[in-house]
């Protein structure tokens, strides 16, 4: 019976359902192994959890800090002015106050975040879609781009950098570029949600200069606790207040004020966190290759972008690393720019990477 309800479950637009759900539908008895959601193995550290649940009885009594306060630190994580950041309750808020303002039309890559272009269409804005190659390895070029802009008539372009789910990442010289040659643009958002984990500098420098560039990220990557909800975007200081002032009174919760408030002082395994993720990756990439029947791309974030060769294989293939083997993964066919041969693989250390491969070989005929 269990069986019959996994398939309504991942049947959900644009996303996966929630590991809670999955892990009460299936059939397979025992603790799953997550390669879907892709989250910091390495963070936080323990002394963090233990003041958390310390301090959770006034957590949870009192009003959080107010906005101020969780920018202050933000601003000193990252080394820009207080001014400059807009805290929010994970990327999605801002995703959603943006697409409000935008009269559109909105240029995107695809395969990307669902969420930019599930919000667009929700609230009827014209969106046009700019599709990756396998062949540029997922890259798109600044001509490319700039060709596209008069075609599609768009006054708003949004670039996942690394982009999500291919991991595909511009550098930040050509960001530069790109920004100088989109200054006509009433808007350029740049979504550094996964940026952490790539070895690029983070373009929220320029942004702080730029007359009409936002970065907006999410922290529950990084972080390693997406339940937190907790994100913030960089932008010059007007288009920081506008944005500001159209989000919610409190929009963070006490336990994630509490995090923001204390993650300068674990600034040391913070960083050192991407560095074993990225190295985590690169072997990855080195294992799974070595599978038969699926190719695997590189990547610049914490997940894998990869393609079974067996055309329409991923649902069935999903189902049975989830049943038999308790393997949790992305399978990509509800994402506009992919289809269900390709899968999102979050990266792992070895040893849940051992697993991993075990599975997909007994399962890839």
């Amino acid at each position: 019976m269990r069986a019959d309800r996994l398939e309504p479950l991942f049947s959900r637009h644009s996303h996966n359902p929630s590991f809670f759900e999955v892990a009460a539908a299936t059939r397979f008895n025992g603790q799953l192994l997550d390669f879907c959601v892709p989250v910091n193995p390495y963070f936080p550290p323990a002394d963090l959890s233990r003041r958390i649940h310390e301090s959770l009885p006034e957590l949870l009594k009192y009003y959080p800090d107010y906005a101020d306060v969780h920018q202050a630190a933000i601003a000193s994580m990252i080394g820009v002015p207080t001014e400059n950041v807009v805290v929010a309750n994970g990327s999605t808020e801002l995703i959603t106050s943006l697409c409000r303002d935008i009269d559109g039309p909105i240029l995107t890559p695809i395969p990307t975040f669902g969420r930019w272009i599930d919000v667009p269409q929700e609230l009827g804005i014209p969106i046009s879609f700019l599709p990756r190659r396998a062949k540029e390895a997922f890259h798109i070029g600044i001509d490319e781009l700039q060709v596209a802009i008069p075609k599609t008539g768009a006054s708003t372009v949004v670039l996942c950098n690394p982009d999500n789910p291919t991991g595909a990442a511009l550098s930040l010289e050509t960001i530069r570029e790109l920004m100088e040659r989109l200054t006509p643009l009433s808007l350029f958002v740049i979504d550094e949600s996964f940026i952490d984990f790539s070895g690029i500098e983070s373009a929220a420098s320029l942004a702080i200069e730029s007359s009409n560039t936002i970065v907006i990220k999410s922290l529950g990557k990084s972080l390693g606790w997406h339940g937190i909800r907790a994100g913030y975007a960089v932008a010059n200081t007007r288009l920081a207040a506008q944005l500001r002032r159209k989000l919610p009174y409190w929009n963070v919760n006490g336990i994630a004020s509490f995090v923001l408030k204390s993650l300068p002082d674990y600034r040391a395994e913070y960083t050192a966190s991407f560095a074993r993720v990225a190295a985590d990756r690169e072997s990855m990439l080195a294992r799974l290759s070595a599978i038969a029947g699926v190719e695997v791309y590189p990547s610049h974030a914490n997940f894998l972008y990869a393609r079974l060769r067996q055309v329409g294989s991923g649902p069935a293939l999903r189902t049975r690393l989830l049943e038999e083997h308790g393997v949790l993964i992305r399978e990509c066919g509800n994402k506009l720019g992919a289809n269900s041969d390709h899968l999102r693989l979050a990266v792992l250390p070895p040893p849940a990477v051992e697993r991993l491969a075990y599975a997909l070989e007994e399962c890839i005929d």
